[in-house]
């Protein structure tokens, strides 16, 4: 009877340390998950912010006359390499903020926009190719560049559906009928393939031959 009644007490004691200790996990588990966001969102803000510095230089680089479309823009480099650092998160936060502050420094009105669409493939195909097929090593498997290249090619060709289409119909609205359609194609295929190149090679360059995402990566 007292062996019982010991027996029972003490499973008791044992069953509130253990409700203890999962109250305890848990509350952890949300201060870090909180932490986490904090320092991706702190670090998408400053990458955006960082984009914005570049915007000026954008400026001064040569544009196709008439169109104010510039031959290359590095502001979408800082907008991917918060992706492949922070992750979706931080690589969407980064984008949207940026394309808010690019409308500050462009001469175009629009070019905001263009940019926004041309980058979302370059962010949205890798995140998806990762979270389906290799969630548990997140960004870390975007270093390897057989990967990390399949996808940035997919991702070109899905700017590429996106971009040509939009700019043939953009276009001549906002300009009129100033240039034929094959210009428009011509032009528009060669400044996404070209600007597509810099946007995944550069930051991966940078992230991932180095010791940046190893130190400081949030996926």
């Amino acid at each position: 009877m007292t062996d019982d009644i010991t027996r029972g007490y003490s499973e008791s004691v044992s069953d509130n340390e253990d409700e203890k200790m999962a109250s305890q996990e848990f509350e952890l588990t949300e201060v870090s998950e909180e932490s986490k966001r904090v320092k991706q969102a702190a670090l998408a803000a400053i990458m955006a912010a960082i984009s914005l510095t570049s915007a000026p230089i954008v400026s001064v680089i040569p544009r196709i006359p008439g169109w104010d479309i510039a031959i290359f823009d590095p502001v979408s480099l800082f907008w991917i390499i918060a992706f492949l650092v922070g992750g979706y998160f931080v690589g969407i936060v980064t984008v949207f903020a940026g394309t808010v502050g690019l409308f500050f420094f462009d001469p175009s009105g629009v070019g905001p926009l263009f940019k926004l669409l041309a980058t979302l493939p370059m962010i949205i195909i890798p995140w998806l190719a990762v979270r389906k097929t290799a969630r548990q090593e997140g960004g870390m498997r975007l270093a390897s560049l057989r990967f990390y290249g399949i996808l940035m090619l997919v991702a070109t060709l899905v700017r590429l559906l996106i971009m040509v289409p939009t700019n043939l119909v953009m276009v001549p609205l906002l300009y009129g009928d100033v240039w034929p359609p094959d210009f428009i194609v011509t032009y528009t295929i060669i400044l996404n393939l070209s600007q597509s190149l810099w946007d995944a090679l550069i930051p991966y360059l940078i992230v991932h031959k180095s010791q940046i995402f190893r130190k400081f990566g949030m996926w």
